[in-house]
């Protein structure tokens, strides 16, 4: 590494983006953020005074020794990259390393390091394809999982980076090259797409089963059907007031890309492809902005806050009729979704070269 306290540029202070750029800087590296969103980037310069701000990609890049992406989707970071007069591109110096931290088909991972190539003349740029997972809380903490691929010596030249954004246990090296990143990570919300959806509809069918839904959410989450995204999600259902942890858009965008990609390779995804429906259910009906436990008013379209507002006591409580529905059918219902879901993700495994082991 060029220097001990490396400059960088970082782009995208969404939610993630902006914890993990201020983790950086706390973490003694100079950041120079940059984002469309002005009040973003005015609040990062105050929250972190050791921070600088640039208008456009381009003069962030100025000088630096890495360029983060951290924007939602491709859309917007070809331009971010590529923009003939404020585009990253146009400032980046010779050795300069772009870590693509945002969630991508593998095959933008390509196209972008063809573009690199044409648009960079004869310097040198280094590509890292480094997609992020862990929300807006392990971002900031510098503890996000990070499934990083790219030349051995690049990914070796970035280690202090990558490390400093990811807990000590979750930098996953991911081999293959250019594009294996993006490959885990598709696998990776896989089960996030099934589990989060799947949440939703047993913490739904509990309520309206009649049961007192905490009593229901400690049952099911100490038994064989739980997941880290129900033990994580399910909470939140019971306050329809809770500040967003992750919105359906996010959630919606990374499925899309696994789905499109399947397609591309003619791979069926059929439990997934069920959940993407649920997800784009939600935002037809202007709950894409919201949490993506609101999936539970799908399965509750006359009562949607059942889930928290049968926390605390079941509508049997009065008599002597018990739930409708067994708490144990509810759990092997989670586990056969979730295997299927499993089964799914293992076979795209193998049609993408992904390790299984991963």
């Amino acid at each position: 590494m060029a220097s001990r306290t490396p400059k960088i540029a970082f782009a995208g202070l969404g939610a993630m983006g902006y914890g993990m750029a201020a983790h950086l800087v706390r973490s003694g590296f100079s950041v120079t953020g940059c984002d469309i969103y002005q009040p973003s980037l005015d609040r990062f310069v105050k929250d972190n005074p050791n921070a600088s701000a640039a208008k456009t990609p381009r003069e962030a890049c100025q000088d630096a020794h890495f360029l983060i992406v951290m924007v939602a989707t491709s859309v917007q970071a070809t331009p971010l990259l590529f923009d003939e007069h404020t585009g990253a591109v146009r400032g980046l110096k010779e050795n300069t390393t772009v870590i693509m931290c945002s969630t991508v088909a593998p095959a933008y991972i390509s196209e972008v390091q063809q573009l690199l190539k044409s648009a960079a003349g004869k310097q040198h740029i280094r590509l890292i394809d480094s997609p992020v997972s862990g929300g807006a809380l392990r971002a900031a903490a510098g503890t996000l999982s990070i499934f990083a691929s790219g030349a051995p010596d690049d990914v070796e030249h970035a280690r202090a980076v990558l490390q400093c954004m990811s807990d000590a246990n979750k930098l996953y090296e991911i081999p293959g090259g250019l594009g294996g990143g993006s490959k885990a990570k598709l696998i990776h919300q896989i089960f996030a797409g099934v589990h989060i959806a799947m949440s939703s509809e047993a913490m739904g069918l509990a309520a309206l089963a009649g049961w007192d839904t905490k009593e229901a959410f400690d049952h099911l989450s100490k038994g064989g059907g739980s997941s880290w995204m129900f033990v994580n999600r399910a909470p939140f259902m019971f306050d329809p007031d809770h500040a967003k942890y992750s919105s359906v858009t996010i959630i919606a965008k990374d499925v899309g890309i696994i789905t499109s990609t399947a397609r591309a390779h003619a791979f069926p995804l059929p439990v997934l492809g069920t959940a993407e429906q649920l997800y784009l259910t939600a935002i037809s009906a202007g709950w894409g902005a919201e949490d993506d436990c609101v999936l539970t008013r799908l399965y509750l379209p006359s009562q949607p806050d059942l889930v928290a507002t049968q926390a605390g006591h079941s509508s049997s409580s009065s008599s002597s009729s018990p739930p409708r529905i067994s708490l144990q059918t509810i759990e092997d219902l989670m586990i056969g979704v979730h295997l299927a879901g499993m089964a799914e993700a293992m076979s795209f495994c193998a049609r993408l070269g992904v390790e299984e082991v991963l």
